[in-house]
């Protein structure tokens, strides 16, 4: 079973649709929780499950779309449906709780407006808690089914520092942890040469399932030949 996760920043310019799509049918994955996607970038044979429409967005816009070639029991109920979507999939492995989502980043002031704007990383480190709570009541709701949570988490894990803090990620390894949660994705576990810089999109899997899992695709946003698809790498993690 092949899990994949992409942030595609807004799938501009349209014109290199074919590119991501291409990319997206080569690396053959049964699940892709894209982010920052829209709806004109569609998977022919899968099944979509999408986030509410993007607030102020352009046409289309969504921060996540799940979409699956797997059977679909039901799409789950989640506390923010604009920037988190989830939904119950029958696998190889067994039913599957599917959660896509996209932590907020550095100046992130949210959806919102408020009378002061958040600090930079404060947004991160109000929401991180709030779901990895959101995962413990989904994982009790559905004790038979393995929970993946996948999307852009907006911190690199493991390696070198590129991308987030230190209290950002003792939060996200701390609700991960209470979840009995693996990220299957960190620096360590992607194969030397795939990516120039550590990815900050990740796939975290039940210890269970993450002891056979392994990355056997990833790519930069910017192909070889120039052409900027997003700024974000893919990542497909694949569960023997």
């Amino acid at each position: 079973m092949r899990i994949g996760t992409w942030n595609l920043d807004h799938a501009r310019p349209q014109r290199h649709d074919a590119e991501r799509l291409r990319l997206m049918n080569q690396a053959n994955a049964d699940i892709w929780v894209l982010t920052e996607t829209n709806d004109r970038l569609a998977l022919p044979g899968y099944a979509a499950i999408h986030s509410a429409p993007r607030r102020g967005g352009q046409a289309g816009g969504r921060w996540v779309t799940i979409w699956t070639r797997l059977p679909v029991r039901h799409h789950v109920a989640v506390e923010d449906d604009h920037r988190t979507v989830a939904a119950l999939v029958e696998s190889s492995l067994g039913d599957m709780l599917v959660f896509g989502t996209v932590l907020p980043w550095q100046m992130d002031f949210g959806d919102a407006p408020t009378a002061e704007k958040p600090r930079a990383w404060e947004e991160q480190y109000r929401v991180t808690p709030l779901q990895g709570r959101e995962w413990a009541r989904l994982q009790a709701q559905l004790p038979g089914a393995a929970l993946c949570v996948a999307g852009d988490l907006n911190m690199n894990l493991g390696g070198p520092h590129y991308y987030g803090t230190s209290h950002g990620r003792a939060l996200l390894t701390g609700a991960m942890d209470a979840a009995g949660l693996v990220c299957t994705t960190a620096y360590e576990c992607v194969p030397p040469g795939l990516l120039r810089y550590p990815a900050i999109d990740h796939i975290l899997l039940p210890v269970t399932l993450a002891e056979r899992a392994r990355v056997i695709a990833a790519w930069e946003g910017t192909t070889p030949e120039g052409h900027r698809l997003t700024d974000h790498s893919a990542l497909v993690v694949q569960v023997d």
